[in-house]
């Protein structure tokens, strides 16, 4: 069974929840204002931690390619003795 990165955890979906309710009934401007800043804050963050991740992941995969590339070309420029 593989789970799907993309599909949310139980107790996301609890929390996505909460916070719709918390925003339909909310009649306080101020109170609504300052949610809206902190999920604009946390939204931020998570999209600059997806971004290192990501960059990190491109890098490390860059890395094993060059070695990759560095093995071929050493066993192609050297070519293997026969055994006498």
């Amino acid at each position: 069974m593989s789970i799907d990165p993309l599909e949310r955890r139980l107790e996301q979906s609890f929390e996505a929840e909460r916070l719709t309710r918390f925003i339909k009934d909310c009649r306080d401007i101020e109170q609504l204002r300052e949610t809206a800043l902190a999920l604009s804050q946390q939204v931020m963050q998570q999209k600059v931690a997806s971004a290192w991740m990501a960059s990190r992941a491109s890098e490390s995969e860059n890395a094993k390619l060059e070695m990759l590339a560095d093995l071929i070309r050493e066993r192609t420029e050297t070519p293997d003795k026969a055994p006498d």
